[in-house]
């Protein structure tokens, strides 16, 4: 038998049309069939990409059961796999909240509840506000202080010009103050005239003399109230008609003013009055005051007052502005700011001043 003139009779379109398929499939055995299939080969002849091409994804999803997909998801696994970083950084937060109504927000928001429960102390003490407050209000007194003295130093300098040319001295020759404690430097960076142990004139050396009678005279008159009341009133004691009560009165006073200039004078080379204005009182070639000067000056002190005052015409008119107390005890009055920054005539004064120095 000639095969391939056989072959060629057969019209292989009339077999396939008379062959039943479905009779065929089911005489295969799958199983059998899937056995012998090479998968991988099989995946490898696939066009992944046209097979995507080829799927209704809205058809897709449309026959997904979401509910079913979700609940098979295990959370953990997947924010493992999750990279929070790179997720933040394609948020854009500006985006975000510009989207954000805060209206509605606000509105939920309780408030009292929320003020309730701020631990306002616990805030305080970590804020350290205490501290702040009293470094604020430390600054603002010192700003204060300083301005006061600068007004003050400045109606020195204009009052002893003044009285510079009543008795025709020129300021020029006149020594600023003792050389151990002027330099060469009179002006600052800021042109400010530098007055840093120069010595003090007669405007701030009396209201330091002022604020001193008023503590002197505002500490006794405290201690002999309370002395006397409890001596009155809880002792019951009382003090005889002809009692010299005036004199001891008068002897207490002038022993308590002498304590107060001299105590003040040695521990501190000043009083109250002479700190709060800036003054500080040294020997005369700028060191520091001994116990003997401040003896001297104390106990020298009342002289000046004596024969209307003419002790103290040497503050105003002198050269080194001594008063006669001064003299004795070889020392004088200087400006003391702590060498502060703030320690400094202002600008348009030390022009002025300097422009008028061969006049004045």
């Amino acid at each position: 038998m000639d095969i391939d003139r056989l072959l060629a009779r057969i019209d292989p379109q009339a077999l396939v049309d008379r062959v039943d398929p479905e009779a065929l499939l089911g005489r295969v055995d799958p199983d059998l069939l899937l056995d012998r299939v090479d998968t991988d080969r099989l995946l490898s002849r696939i066009d992944v990409d046209a097979l995507i091409q080829r799927v209704d994804v809205n058809d897709l999803m449309a026959r997904v059961d979401v509910d079913q997909v979700i609940g098979r998801v295990d959370p953990n696994v997947l924010l493992e796999r999750v990279d929070v970083n790179a997720l933040v950084d394609r948020v854009d937060a500006q985006s975000l909240v510009d989207r954000v109504d805060p209206n509605p927000l606000l509105d939920r928001v309780d408030i009292d509840t929320v003020v309730d429960r701020i631990d306002v102390p616990k805030i305080v003490e970590r804020a350290n506000v205490s501290d702040i407050v009293g470094e604020s209000t430390g600054r603002v007194a010192g700003s204060l202080l300083d301005a006061i003295r600068r007004q003050l130093v400045s109606l020195d300098e204009i009052v002893g010009r003044i009285c510079y040319r009543i008795v025709r001295r020129d300021p020029r020759t006149t020594p600023e103050g003792p050389a151990a404690l002027v330099g060469p430097k009179t002006q600052d960076e800021r042109g400010r005239g530098l007055i840093e142990g120069h010595y003090a004139g007669p405007v701030s050396r009396f209201v330091a003399f002022l604020i001193d009678v008023g503590v002197i005279f505002g500490a006794y008159t405290v201690a002999v109230s309370a002395v006397s009341f409890f001596v009155v009133s809880i002792l019951g004691f009382s003090f005889p008609d002809r009692a010299p009560v005036a004199g001891i009165g008068v002897f207490l006073l002038g022993s308590w003013a002498f304590a107060y200039y001299l105590v003040g004078l040695v521990v501190a080379g000043g009083t109250v009055g002479k700190g709060l204005v800036g003054l500080r009182v040294v020997s005369r070639d700028g060191s520091p005051l001994t116990g003997r000067q401040a003896l001297i000056r104390v106990v020298t002190y009342p002289l000046s007052f004596v024969v209307f005052g003419l002790g103290l015409l040497g503050i105003a008119f002198g050269a080194r502005r001594q008063g006669w107390h001064d003299k004795f005890a070889g020392t004088c009055e200087v400006y003391e700011w702590g060498n502060r920054s703030d320690a400094a005539l202002p600008a348009p004064l030390t022009q002025w001043l300097d422009k008028r120095a061969g006049h004045v």
